[in-house]
């Protein structure tokens, strides 16, 4: 199944101060979160983002929740790991048939919010290069566990490239030079 620019929404979930650089290959996954929110912000696509009980991990990191707070993001704080544990708390931030999904950390909350919206009816779709753990062994084994429950996981080349779907798309060359 390939992405569908006119259907999908772009999770953010807990990239917070307390936790991001304890993140395995954190400057990396901060650079594609920040290209993905570009993207999602150039094609006025929906953004959603989360904080995990921030009175103790912080607020999300600082130049990205700028960039979120600058755009029409909706941002909602939780205490579940799963951003969504019932369907009625979805319904009120997603309304659109496909989620992408990028942050941290793989094995708990991304895989968790994942599997609860696959359970939903959702597409759900995630990001290699945008989602961490403390250890790439953990982001592995989720990556793997949510590929056998039928997530898709892409990487950001192809993220872009489903999105632009043909080379006379107005943003081609701005989104192209993100992969290079």
């Amino acid at each position: 199944m390939l992405i569908d620019s006119s259907s999908c929404t772009l999770l953010v979930v807990d990239v917070q101060e307390k936790l991001f650089n304890k993140i395995y290959d954190s400057k990396s996954i901060y650079k594609h979160l920040l290209n993905t929110v570009y993207i999602f912000s150039k094609l006025n696509l929906p953004i959603v983002y989360t904080e995990q009980y921030p009175k103790g991990l912080g607020s999300t990191i600082k130049n990205l929740k700028q960039k979120l707070d600058e755009i029409d993001s909706k941002k909602f704080e939780k205490t579940s790991f799963s951003c969504f544990p019932s369907n009625k708390s979805v319904d009120k931030l997603i309304s659109t048939k496909q989620v992408l999904i990028c942050g941290i950390e793989t094995h708990i909350c991304i895989l968790q919010t994942a599997l609860d919206l696959k359970k939903y009816g959702y597409d759900v779709f995630i990001i290699n290069e945008g989602v961490g753990s403390r250890t790439l062994e953990n982001k592995m084994l989720a990556l793997n566990r949510l590929e056998l429950n039928n997530i898709e996981i892409l990487s950001f080349e192809m993220l872009v490239f489903e999105l632009l779907r043909d080379s006379n798309h107005e943003h081609f060359r701005d989104f192209s030079i993100l992969v290079k």
